[in-house]
């Protein structure tokens, strides 16, 4: 019987098909002891971590005591392996090996559970009897390999010691900064979009919004196909009380609807375009010059973001030469690079990330918004 569970997640349709092909015969030469699982099931994730889906699964697997392994173009990942781009034959087998060092044996079957009574439904209190009934995915992972927990990413000059403070404190609990909000704050969607506040579909309306929905097993959301009619979620402060919880057909219904389930990432895109009204997230400054990584992900809904990418991709500049080769203004630049801290596709030119300080700024989403 297999002992590990293996899930490719991030990777394209046609991506996905090849590289579990590659992975059969090779998990064949390793004596068939991994198995594919479902991502929430997975022990080990395999991650294509240049989409923008991948980074979003590297923040939610990096607390949880799962293995993770990117699959990338550059030279460093923050994972607990790396294989580079293109996946091949002998780097899963390798892996493969790599891993098995060590492997436990295959645990006997469990008993099955008794089904848990039936939560009333109360928005919220739904999703907390849901959440303690809930096993699955939360098994222990195997262990990490010593040395390879991600690095501190480097302090703006004269250093911000409560940012790296913050930062440290959440990794050296073994819970990513993005994980769980750092300061008191009053809720926000970015807190259910990251970490373990909502473990179970929920749905949720505001005013004048289109329905919302979000899955947490998937991490996906459905309830509009375009950004700016989710702004009223991203502004207002969401409690928890405000969820409710609902089961994966119904989400599959609204995301249907809206024209198809949405990686988080596009919705934490939002969320750091639109926190900062103008100002660069706090600990970065202006004189830092950024880079983009990676051709982000253009919204048909904000026509400058073509031309900034442009720009951005050219190399690293600060945010006023972004803004004037791009002939936009000032704020536009910031928000375009706050967007792109929080969903990894900028990093500060001398950052040693691949993924840059995508931990940091996301915790930083929780920091009071100016006025």
């Amino acid at each position: 019987m297999p002992s590990a569970t293996l899930c490719f997640t991030g990777f394209s349709r046609d991506d996905l098909a090849k590289a579990q092909a590659m992975f059969a015969q090779a998990n064949a030469d390793a004596g068939g002891r991994f198995e594919l699982a479902p991502e929430a099931d997975a022990r080990v994730l395999v991650i294509d971590m240049d989409s923008m889906y991948g980074h979003m699964t590297w923040l939610k697997a990096s607390g949880s005591g799962k293995t993770t392994v990117g699959v990338t173009s550059g030279d460093r990942c923050e994972t607990d392996h790396i294989i580079k781009t293109p996946l091949s034959s002998a780097a899963l087998r390798g892996l493969l090996a790599q891993l098995g060092d060590g492997l436990p044996a295959a645990a006997a079957p469990a008993a099955a559970a008794a089904p848990a009574p039936a939560a009333a439904n109360v928005p919220g209190a739904s999703i907390v009897a849901a959440a303690a009934a809930r096993t699955t995915g939360q098994q222990q992972a195997m262990p990490r390999t010593t040395g390879q927990q991600a690095a501190m990413p480097p302090l703006d000059e004269g250093g911000n010691k409560e940012i790296a403070n913050e930062y440290l404190a959440a990794m050296t609990t073994g819970q990513m900064a993005a994980m769980q909000p750092l300061v008191p704050h009053e809720p926000r969607i970015s807190d259910y979009l990251t970490g373990n506040a909502v473990r179970v579909p929920v749905k949720l309306q505001l005013p004048g919004a289109p329905v919302l929905a979000l899955n947490p097993v998937s991490g996906t959301y459905g309830g509009s196909a375009t950004l700016k009619p989710l702004l009223p979620y991203v502004e207002a402060v969401i409690r928890e009380t405000q969820l409710e919880a609902i089961d994966e057909a119904e989400f599959e219904r609204i995301a249907k609807a809206s024209g198809g389930a949405q990686p988080y990432m596009r919705l934490l895109w939002l969320c750091g375009l639109s926190v900062g009204n103008g100002q660069l997230l706090p600990g970065y400054g202006a004189g830092k010059k950024y880079l983009l990584t990676k051709w982000p992900q253009i919204e048909r809904e904000y026509p400058k973001h073509f031309r900034l990418a442009t720009v951005m991709m050219k190399g690293p500049a600060s945010v006023r030469e972004i803004a004037e080769q791009a002939g936009v203004g000032e704020s536009d630049a910031i928000d375009f690079v706050n967007a792109g801290l929080v969903t990894g596709a900028v990093v500060v030119e001398g950052s040693t990330s691949a993924t840059g300080d995508v931990p940091k700024a996301v915790a930083l989403l929780a920091k009071p918004r100016p006025a």
